[in-house]
């Protein structure tokens, strides 16, 4: 098989100096593509992975760059680049990239393979898929070849992107780095290092003149000569910057202002059509940092600027990336974020400041001025709060200043953000709260403390009762409870049911301070209280039962009794009052009552019930025989009235009638038939007794029917009605 050139050299002679460095531009993307492809080197995308295991598809390097086969040595060029690489998806993205390299430098996709090449060969890689013979060769020459180390493989895989983009220091200190015995042993290499020594030579020629010189027009085009032959050359744009920066040291059409955030904002007239390029310097930088996000328009922010360093903005005109005139330079600016958010509160003799301290902020400087030279100087380290404490009333004044570390060593401070803050009078905490239950009924209040200020009494709501002394504001007080004054010699209590945590709280103006508390438990008043009287001397007791009260203490002249809620729905509340005129008492009480309660029970007063005496009305119907059956028909009425008080009315005296198929039972109410008779209440109480004609009604001459008689009228509850016989009211 026919190896070109090298066939009458021998494949030593073909071998030649062994790459150093890729040289290609391309090499990064390349060596990202073949690490996600799973190559070792990129060579192994060029034959098929069977072929190369069984060997009978291989690569040559040495002779240009081949696919060689059983019988075929084919050279690969772009055009077979791509061909493999649409043959091959998975290894698409590598075949692209060495069809690049191969169209700018035939040479070139040799030198990568080779640089590829050399580690794996002197780790004893095996299964490359390399010629067989280029593979002896090769691992004879190595021993010739300086080793590189990761830093300087690093610095020489750089070179070629560093020259496209036109970064020529980068590239002297990158060819530093790989070192002067790399450089004798790649004549390329070496190459490449001779056009960078003379072109930068130029640069540095231009430089030097332009710092001689002494006509600023000339001066600005030699450096805007250099930056495009070198656009990362440090002196060049300083140099620009230089020139551009103010005779007097401020803004030349960029401002600079400190931003929250320890930010830095930037704005400069916008020119038409015109993109920028922002670059920060200073002289504890080693370089002008450019200004991420700036671009077309006239602002920028700079978010993350040097901190503790005095740094000046450059907005440079750029076309395709090159500086086209002097900059806009602004004013020198300290990078030493302030303290924000800076808020004084007051507070019986202190004041509390809150501030927010810079991210970059080693430590702050708190000073305090006020009134009689009052005054209070305080270093300390990342805190955000800080309290004065024993100040008199009056008005106060707050600087603080935050530190920063430099990197030239030290601390910087940053500018003072000054507030104020008055310390008021506030009122005297109160010590002690007591609620003492009144002997009938009632509550007062007293305590210790608070002398000179308002004392109220309010109510806070469940679970958010503030904790003694805690500093309000007037205004956030619940509204003052109406029936409870605080040191009042009088006993009150509410309108209604009350259960809960009364609260004290001291006021002086529109300050506060919340005192102890007291939990209550006063039930309602009892409601719409009435009597009736029972046969045998007993009273019956209605009223409404009081909201919130554990049990209502009947009283009178002679007894007590206490009655339940639960017995008094179920039995009433009957007393054994007697046939005279009595008073009743009744009082509702808290559910509990022990000592050591958990709320302090207080009685409601009493309400009175007058009973007066049991009056009784008598009737009985006077009757004659009539008829062969010698059947008794009533005839009239026998009206009597005892133990009434004369001089109140009694209610009116109905007689009702009823008869025909409903005579069987007797009228159950006075609408239960035909009323007969009635007798008014004053004409009642006129006369102890009082004998009445029935009208002459065909009816009662017709038996069967019945007569009964009903109480009708204000009072009829209190007295008593007594009947006589239900044989004399029934008439068959």
């Amino acid at each position: 098989m026919r190896r070109g050139f090298g066939e009458r050299l021998g494949l030593p002679g073909a071998l030649g100096p062994l790459p150093l460095a890729p040289l290609a531009t391309e090499y990064h993307a390349l060596t990202e593509a073949q690490a996600a492809a799973g190559l070792r080197y990129a060579g192994e995308a060029l034959t098929d992975p069977q072929e190369a295991a069984d060997g009978s598809a291989f690569v040559s390097v040495l002779d240009g760059v081949a696919l060689c086969g059983p019988r075929r040595r084919r050279l690969l060029d772009g055009p077979a680049l791509d061909a493999l690489a649409d043959a091959r998806p998975a290894h698409a993205p590598v075949l692209r990239l060495l069809a690049a390299i191969r169209r700018r430098d035939p040479a070139l996709l040799r030198r990568v393979l080779l640089y590829q090449l050399l580690p794996l060969l002197r780790q004893r890689a095996t299964g490359l898929g390399l010629d067989p013979a280029e593979v002896r060769v090769l691992a004879k020459a190595l021993p010739t070849v300086p080793v590189l180390d990761d830093r300087q493989r690093r610095a020489a895989e750089s070179l070629g992107r560093l020259w496209s983009a036109r970064r020529l220091r980068g590239c002297d200190r990158a060819v530093a780095a790989v070192g002067p015995e790399a450089l004798a042993a790649d004549p390329w290499l070496a190459a490449f290092e001779a056009r960078l020594r003379r072109r930068l030579g130029r640069c540095d020629r231009m430089l030097a003149e332009a710092a001689a010189g002494t006509d600023p027009t000339g001066a600005e085009a030699r450096y805007l000569r250099v930056l495009a032959v070198t656009a990362d050359d440090d002196e060049a744009v300083r140099g620009l910057i230089r020139l551009g920066t103010a005779p007097d040291g401020g803004d030349s059409g960029l401002t600079a202002r400190p931003a929250a955030g320890g930010a830095v904002t930037l704005s400069w007239p916008d020119r038409p059509g015109v993109r920028w390029r922002v670059l920060r310097d200073g002289s504890g930088l080693d370089r002008p940092d450019p200004v991420r996000g700036a671009g077309a328009g006239g602002s920028a922010v700079d978010a993350d600027p040097p901190v503790g360093l005095r740094v000046r903005y450059a907005a440079f005109p750029v076309r395709d990336g090159q500086p086209t005139g002097a900059p806009l330079v602004s004013r020198a600016l300290l990078v030493a974020p302030a303290v924000e958010d800076v808020a004084v509160e007051d507070g019986p003799a202190r004041l509390t400041v809150r501030w927010r301290l810079p991210r970059t902020a080693s430590g702050v400087v708190v000073t305090l001025t006020g009134p009689r030279a009052a005054a209070g100087h305080h270093t300390l380290g990342r805190a955000e709060e800080h309290v004065f404490t024993g100040l008199e009333p009056g008005s106060y004044e707050v600087r603080l200043t935050a530190r920063h570390p430099s990197p030239a060593g030290g601390t910087v401070d940053a500018p003072e953000v000054a507030g104020s803050g008055t310390v008021h009078a506030w009122p005297r905490p109160l010590t002690g709260l007591t609620a003492e239950p009144g002997p009938e009924g009632g509550v007062r209040f007293a305590g210790h403390g608070g002398e000179g200020a308002e004392v109220r009494l309010v109510v806070w709501p469940e679970g958010a009762a503030p904790a003694p002394g805690s500093e309000l504001r007037a205004a956030d007080l619940p509204a003052p409870l109406p029936w409870a004054r605080y040191g009042d010699p009088g006993f009150t209590t509410p309108d209604g049911a009350f259960a809960g945590l009364v609260g004290a709280a001291t006021v002086l103006g529109e300050r506060a301070l919340a005192g102890p508390a007291v939990r209550l438990d006063v039930p309602g008043p009892v409601g719409a209280p009435r009597a009736v009287r029972e046969p045998g001397g007993r009273v019956r007791l209605f009223f409404d039962w009081p909201s919130g009260a554990g049990t209502v203490r009947a009283a009178w002249d002679g007894g007590d009794l206490t009655a339940s809620r639960s017995r008094y729905v179920r039995e009433g509340l009957r007393l054994p009052l007697g046939p005279g005129p009595a008073r009743v008492t009744l009082q509702p009480l808290a559910p509990d009552e022990r000592p050591g309660a958990a709320a302090v029970p207080v009685r409601r007063a009493p309400v009175t019930v007058e009973v007066p005496a049991e009056a009784v009305v008598r009737y009985r119907l006077l009757t004659r025989r009539r008829g062969l059956g010698r059947r008794a028909v009533p005839y009239a009425v026998e009206i009597s009235a005892h133990g009434h008080d004369p001089a109140a009315p009694l209610p009116a005296f109905v007689l009702v009638h009823r008869g025909g198929d409903r005579a069987s039972a007797r009228p159950r109410h006075a609408e239960d038939g035909t009323e007969l008779l009635r007798v008014d209440g004053t004409e009642l109480a006129a006369a102890p007794l009082h004998t009445l004609p029935l009208p002459p009604d065909p009816d009662l001459s017709r038996p069967p029917y019945a007569l009964r008689a009903f109480l009708l009228g204000d009072g009829a509850g209190a007295v008593r009605l007594d009947e006589p016989a239900l044989t004399t009211l029934v008439v068959r």
